[in-house]
């Protein structure tokens, strides 16, 4: 990645609106125009600006608006990836090597969603009654940012025992230098450090940007990665305990009129700005076999009695196949982080600490009863070894084909146990991507990851 060539001029959008007008909404934009930095900085509508920049960015195609998910499928073990070749193909056979434009580009442009959250929080001087919401919003996209690359590109959390192992170049200023790979307990320390400050800074309610519900759920998110429950169930709790956030139809999650289950998400609007393009290419059933197809295995375990959920797989157009319709659609919304997955970190959460089980049986309750139309259920008094079991199995189906599997591989993995339906060992070395060639053609020292495949 040739940072100094990305760095050297600072791309700005010209954003229709700012805060404070109603539906407009964070990602509303005409064309994007090169203004000198000088000038996009010099008051508070220009850093505003600024940060719509790092939004347009995180729901991008090469972020949230498909290839992060995409990537993590293809990585995972829910994906049929028997006919897939070029990228894919070798992403699919957990190989990756320098080169990979997929890969590299969505690279880059996370980094560069960072550097935009880094001009943010670098010129919050010239900010006045926006400041502690700019600071929270810049925060917020850096931590997102930070914690989605070393999910993919480092071994996970507890892989070394004191989490000193390589993680990703931590980039926490406009400075442009090379970096070397922190450790993944600095990467981790640095979202934590963040996000802890975005929740207090951040409002409520913020007109479409990130708020401080966002920030907990994203640090429900994290906490459970790190296997501390604890903190996991805390967090997940405020969010769900907010009651700002309702359990929603499966219709309505990638809809274009959105979820009430959405607590962070990216919002279309019509004509201007209408994210998902990658989902709905590689996934989208309804005119053609999509290029990303489903195991029968994964299938068997959605093809159960009374689950309605099968309703959103398609099984008889392409004879041999397992579609998803879950983006068969013009155009939706996507949610980062919804309702359903704090109730399942919640509950799983109460399970390993072997407390608040009433409130997880509850949790996993809500979930089955939409599932199974009122039909199952787990008992009062659970264990919990059924509680987790059940989550986790949950889990598994209710967040298909939204780049959740890989991380559970890992996260499990490192707690002991290996889920991986394709037998690979969860710290295997294709399970974290390669960094890309112009990575390490700036920084002669810098530490590349091993190369090789694990089926």
């Amino acid at each position: 990645m040739k940072y100094k060539n990305i760095w050297k001029s600072f791309l700005v959008l010209s954003v229709v609106a700012g805060f404070g007008t109603g539906c407009k909404k964070f990602l509303d934009a005409p064309p994007v125009q090169s203004i000198p930095k000088t000038v996009a900085l010099a008051d508070e509508k220009g850093v505003i600006e600024t940060m719509n920049g790092a939004y347009q960015i995180v729901g991008g195609g090469n972020m949230f608006g498909g290839k992060i998910q995409v990537m993590s499928e293809l990585m995972a073990d829910q994906l049929d990836g028997s006919q897939l070749s070029g990228d894919f193909g070798e992403t699919y056979g957990r190989k990756t090597s320098v080169f990979g434009e997929y890969k590299n580009n969505m690279y880059t442009d996370i980094y560069q969603a960072i550097y935009r959250a880094n001009v943010v929080l670098e010129n919050l001087g010239v900010t006045n009654a926006m400041r502690d919401n700019l600071e929270g919003q810049g925060r917020f996209v850096r931590a997102l940012s930070h914690f989605e690359l070393v999910k993919l590109w480092a071994q996970p959390y507890g892989y070394t025992p004191d989490n000193s192992h390589l993680g990703v170049p931590l980039r926490i200023a406009t400075t442009i230098v090379s970096q070397p790979r922190a450790t993944v307990k600095q990467v981790y320390d640095q979202i934590i450090a963040d996000l802890k400050i975005a929740e207090v800074k951040l409002p409520d309610n913020n007109n479409g940007y990130a708020t401080k519900w966002a920030a907990k759920a994203l640090l429900a998110k994290v906490y459970f990665q790190m296997n501390d429950f604890v903190n996991a169930y805390v967090y997940a709790d405020q969010v769900i305990s907010s009651n700002k956030f309702f359990l929603d139809t499966y219709a309505s999650r990638f809809s274009e009129t959105g979820s009430k289950e959405s607590i962070f998400k990216i919002i279309n609007s019509y004509g201007t700005y209408e994210p998902g393009g990658e989902l709905r290419g590689q996934f989208r059933s309804d005119f053609n076999l999509p290029t990303l197809r489903f195991t029968t295995a994964f299938w068997a375990t959605v093809n159960t009695a009374n689950d309605t959920r099968k309703a959103l797989y398609e099984t008889v157009k392409y004879p041999g196949f397992i579609a998803s319709k879950k983006y068969n659609s013009d155009r939706f919304e996507i949610p980062v982080f919804h309702l359903t997955e704090m109730k399942l970190i919640r509950a799983e959460a109460a399970a390993e600490q072997n407390a608040h089980l009433d409130v997880a049986i509850q949790d996993l309750n809500d979930i089955l009863n939409r599932a199974y139309g009122g039909t199952k259920s787990i008992p009062p008094g659970s264990s919990a070894s059924l509680i987790k079991a059940n989550a986790r199995l949950e889990r598994s189906i209710e967040l298909a084909g939204e780049g959740n599997r890989l991380s559970e591989i890992k996260r499990i993995g490192a707690r002991g146990e290996n889920i991986d339906k394709r037998g690979a060992a969860w710290n295997c070395n294709g399970l974290i991507l390669q960094f890309p060639q112009g990575e390490m053609a700036t920084n002669t020292g810098f530490t590349r990851n091993p190369e090789g495949g694990c089926n």
